[in-house]
């Protein structure tokens, strides 16, 4: 199965592999950048919701 796969490959065009291997690299980045950002508002959300824990005052 590889070796069809790089047989294809062989087959196209230089700018063609450039512009898959583009949009390769975009949907990775993007996928990247949304994790990320989930991340950031989970975090943000979970500052949010908890009281402050330096100006609680100790018993």
């Amino acid at each position: 199965m590889p070796v069809a796969f790089i047989v294809a490959m062989t087959d196209f065009a230089a700018v063609d592999q450039v512009a898959l291997l583009l949009l390769i690299v975009f949907c990775l980045g993007s996928c990247l950048v949304r994790a990320f950002w989930e991340l950031e508002q989970l975090r943000a959300r979970r500052i949010a919701a908890s009281p402050d824990r330096r100006t609680r005052k100790r018993d």
